[in-house]
């Protein structure tokens, strides 16, 4: 038998669709619910899902009114700040095309973007990198533009092209890889077969405004299911993240493997009553830092497996938790195959992890 996993194709998405009208529809059904809170030890700043609305669509009402039209490119150079995900999401709103980039690249390596995207605008912040241009849209000017009336939303086909973002680099140099609207559509199959995710759940994320890992698992996947997303402020040492995660009642905690590591070398007993289950990704999770998080917290860490060319496809769940040594099982949904030059391998022969080209969530090219 060959390592070919068909778990049947995913519902289709909408022939006239937005990103950001996904992301934003749930949370029409609870306006006065809180969408965001961003965490100090002195409170929490709270964002309703209305004031989200508003803040996005104003957004993209103030690109409109700068000239900007459906299909420009606009860079993203700021830090990591809700100013990050709002900007992304009201670009999207009508029709434009977000570039989120890392607030680590230098001036040398954002110029070389600039080059290659030829934005014709520019989201800087200013404690990031960027060169001097007149195509700059200042931190004071695109945060005034959340008080705007809101703009319409640009409908359209899901396959057109909706952001891009770059690779980390690991094969070389980064490269830009674009996505389709319908990259957010492709994410639902990860709600049971990697989250577990409810509209209850109140989901703290360890990572910074401006990472794609954050950007997704941590703001628009609940979001999408109309929970609450909770983010530390800018800074936050891993120290501070057990009181945010009692004080806050989080449900799911979501971080990349070496936040597991300093956490529980720093609280190696968690006391977190309303925690269901932690989620890890960006590199292989230790079976031993999996085992100390259940032994300190008594809930366990799911992982998935996924790329900056095509959204998380393989993962465990607490529908299916899989044995030590392993990462997961394909999502349903998703046709996967393990290959070598001759096509898929036999079961418990090594291959090439391969997704299926017509899977919504893989990219449309670099």
């Amino acid at each position: 038998m060959m390592s070919v996993f068909d778990h049947g194709a995913p519902p289709p998405c909408p022939a006239m669709f937005n990103m950001a009208a996904y992301v934003l529809e749930a949370g029409l059904k609870t306006p006065d619910k809180v969408a965001l809170s961003l965490l100090t030890p002195e409170g929490s700043e709270n964002w309703t899902y209305a004031a989200l609305r508003a803040a996005v669509l104003g957004t993209g009402r103030g690109f409109l009114d700068t000239g900007l039209c459906a299909g420009d490119v606009v860079l993203m150079r700021l830090g990591n700040t809700v100013d990050f995900p709002l900007a992304f999401l009201g670009a999207l709103s009508v029709g434009l095309i977000p570039v989120p980039t890392s607030a680590a690249l230098t001036l040398s390596e954002t110029s070389r973007i600039i080059a290659d995207m030829s934005p014709a605008s520019i989201l800087h912040s200013p404690d990031v990198a960027c060169p001097a241009d007149p195509r700059v849209v200042s931190l004071e000017v695109l945060r005034a533009m959340r008080a705007l009336p809101a703009a319409e939303i640009h409908m359209g086909d899901p396959n057109r092209l909706g952001y891009v973002i770059y690779t980390s680099g690991t094969s070389g140099s980064p490269r830009a890889v674009g996505h389709a609207h319908r990259a957010i559509w492709a994410r639902q199959m990860m709600f049971e077969g990697w989250y577990g995710l409810r509209p209850s759940d109140r989901v703290l994320h360890a990572g910074a405004f401006n990472w794609t890992y954050t950007l997704g698992t941590g703001l628009m996947d609940p979001w999408t299911m109309g929970a609450t997303a909770l983010i530390a402020r800018a800074g936050t040492l891993a120290a501070e993240l057990p009181a945010y995660l009692r004080r806050d009642k989080a449900t799911l905690f979501a971080a990349a493997p070496g936040v597991y590591r300093q956490l529980l070398s720093v609280a190696p007993d968690l006391d977190v009553p309303t925690l269901r289950h932690g989620l890890s990704a960006g590199e292989k999770l230790p079976d031993r830092v999996a085992k100390a998080w259940h032994e300190a917290t008594g809930t366990y860490v799911y992982e998935a497996y996924g790329m900056s060319e095509c959204s998380t496809f393989i993962s465990s769940s607490p529908a299916h938790p899989v044995s030590p040594g392993t990462l997961g099982r394909p999502q349903l949904g998703r046709r996967v195959a393990l290959l070598n030059s001759d096509g898929p391998v036999p079961f418990g022969t090594e291959g090439a992890i391969a997704v299926h080209k017509d899977d919504p969530g893989l990219m449309l090219g670099i």
